[in-house]
């Protein structure tokens, strides 16, 4: 029986290894499927064992070294049917996103130190070799691969799905994102994913690649009468199926510079550093406006006219002593007056209880002869008595 059973490796090249994941989610069902094939090789769950012929493999990842170029012929040439596995395998994914960026902008994330892991064109797997079939998202659903592989031991071919993201939302009643302004790829994305995005209320970026007969002019139409800019609807189509959807220019020859020694790469850091913050301040120079600018030279006239008061001030000790030095002099001209009333007081007589008060006069110089008259007539009366 163990010679009947089809003969599977998964393999995977650069890539996440997500895709393989997804396959060993399948906690309860890998040990049936066991039954039925012969996994001579899996790396998540068993040590590598080559052998010298397939009748199916799995492939995960894209070509991006010479290393995934020399690994993907070599498995290409001992089997009988290749599956691409996943978003990399199938359309490049976002690695391939490389393809539509100029080449400057990652020079310094190049590897050249060795033959085999020389940076290569990072592209899906059918642009090397022959592939027979595609399982495509990020990552493809557990299920999905699962039933590829029953329709494969039944002796049946595999069908893609050929309906978009779009008919799968309707299905579970979600509302329209695009409605909701959200740049959705549901109407070009092939379907098979049950709208797992979609069913969140997040938009679909197509990470399982356009249908064929998607219309790619029509949809970046509908998206800019969204209000979408143009140059954010290349970003999006490009994410994940770019290569599916357009040509990218020729790769440049990339020219690696030489390593610098140890001791001037600090300099090299200090500088990069300082042409940094030099950017950082001409931006914020920019962004200010000439309006701006004036009235801060007010603000600064105002502090510095501030710090010229404060210096010209006293300082807190002196106001202190000077604030006692005043309550003192107030207290010894209370003291003073309070000396002189109590002295006034001693020297007046006590006026008798049946003499009447003396009349008031308004004259300043009839006063103080009429407190003489009565006060030498009131002795003279007591003497008399």
């Amino acid at each position: 029986m163990a010679k009947d059973k089809p003969v599977v490796g998964f393999y995977d090249l650069t890539g996440c290894n997500g895709c393989l994941l997804s396959f060993v989610f399948n906690e309860d069902e890998i040990l049936e499927m066991a039954r039925h094939f012969q996994i001579k090789s899996f790396r998540l769950i068993k040590e590598l064992k080559e052998e010298k012929q397939f009748d199916i493999v799995f492939m995960e990842g894209l070509v991006a070294s010479n290393m995934d170029l020399e690994m993907l012929k070599a498995i290409r040439a001992k089997t009988k049917t290749l599956v691409a596995l996943g978003a990399c395998a199938c359309t490049g994914c976002i690695p391939a996103y490389r393809n539509f960026i100029d080449a400057s902008k990652y020079v310094a994330m190049v590897y050249e130190k060795t033959k085999e892991m020389k940076d290569t064109q990072p592209l899906p797997i059918n642009k090397h070799v022959a592939v027979d079939y595609y399982i495509p998202g990020c990552p493809p659903d557990k299920k999905q691969i699962l039933d590829f592989m029953k329709d494969l031991l039944l002796g049946k071919k595999p069908a893609d799905y050929d309906r978009p993201v779009c008919f799968e939302c309707r299905l579970n009643e979600n509302r329209c994102l695009l409605d909701d302004g959200k740049m959705c790829l549901g109407p070009i994305t092939r379907g098979g994913c049950d709208a797992v995005c979609t069913n969140g209320k997040l938009e679909c970026w197509g990470c399982r690649g356009p249908m064929p007969d998607a219309n790619l002019p029509l949809i970046s139409k509908l998206l800019e009468q969204k209000g979408f800019p143009k140059e954010h609807i290349k970003q999006r189509l490009r994410t994940f199926a770019g290569m599916m959807m357009e040509t990218p220019p020729e790769p440049k020859p990339i020219k690696i510079k030489p390593a610098k020694p140890a001791k001037k790469v600090k300099l090299v850091k200090k500088k990069l550093a300082k042409k940094k913050l030099a950017k950082k301040v001409a931006k914020t120079a920019k962004k200010t406006k000439k309006a701006k600018a004036k009235p801060a030279k007010k603000t600064l006239k105002k502090v510095l006219k501030k710090k010229a008061l404060k210096k010209a001030k006293p300082k807190p000790a002196a106001k202190k002593t000077a604030k006692k030095a005043v309550k003192k002099i107030k207290k010894a001209k209370k003291k003073e007056k309070t000396a002189k009333k109590t002295a006034a007081k001693r020297v007046q007589p006590s006026k008798p209880a049946n003499e009447p008060a003396p009349q008031k006069t308004f004259k300043a110089e009839s006063e103080p002869q009429k407190k003489d008259k009565s006060f030498f007539n009131m002795i003279k009366g007591r003497f008399k008595r």
